[in-house]
C-alpha cells in the first residue's frame, strides 16, 4: 500500500519548484538574446531540412499532426506512462515506416506504393524528435490543465 506524502514533503516540492522558476526566469533575463539566437538557430536547422520531395513533406506534415493526435489521445489516457508510451510509439512507427526492420525481413515496401522515395537517416530522426518535441507541447499543457481541474473539483470550487 502506498504511504501519502507529509505536508513536509509538499512544502519543499513548493519551494524547490519555486527556486527553479525563478533560477529559469534569471537565465533568461541574463542571456536572454543568447536565448532567441539560440531558438533562432535551432529554428533555421529545422526548417533548412524540410524535404524538397512533395511525398517526403506530406509524409511528414502527416507525421506532425498524427504527433499532435495522439498526444491530444494519451493525455486523456491518463498520466505519464501514457506519455511515456506515445514518446517511444510516435518515434519507433516513423522509424519503421522509412527504415523497415531488415533484421526481419521487413522491407519498407509501403513507401515506394505510396510513391514516396527514402528519406535520409538523419532526416528521420530529425523529425521524430521534433514530433517528440510537439507531443510534449501538447501533452503537458493538457495534463497540467487536467490536474487543475481535478484540483478544483476536490476543493469545491466552481
Amino acid at each position: 500500500m502506498a504511504t501519502r506524502e507529509g505536508g513536509g514533503t509538499k512544502i519543499m516540492r513548493g519551494v524547490v519548484t519555486a527556486i527553479a522558476i525563478v533560477a529559469v526566469l534569471v537565465l533568461l533575463a541574463v542571456f536572454w538574446r543568447q536565448a532567441l539566437d539560440a531558438l533562432e538557430a535551432v529554428w533555421d536547422f529545422i526548417v533548412g531540412r524540410f524535404p524538397d520531395e512533395s511525398g517526403q513533406r506530406v509524409a511528414v506534415v502527416v507525421y506532425l499532426i498524427l504527433s499532435v493526435l495522439l498526444g491530444i489521445l494519451f493525455s486523456k489516457a491518463g498520466h505519464f506512462t501514457a506519455y511515456g508510451i506515445v514518446m517511444a510509439l510516435g518515434p519507433l512507427l516513423w522509424f519503421l515506416f522509412w527504415e523497415g526492420f531488415p533484421l526481419l525481413g521487413l522491407d519498407p515496401t509501403w513507401k515506394a506504393s505510396l510513391g514516396v522515395s527514402h528519406l535520409e537517416p538523419g532526416q528521420v530522426i530529425l523529425w521524430a524528435v521534433v514530433a517528440d518535441l510537439v507531443v510534449t507541447l501538447v501533452f503537458v499543457p493538457l495534463e497540467l490543465w487536467e490536474k487543475y481541474r481535478h484540483r478544483r473539483r476536490s476543493l469545491g470550487i466552481d
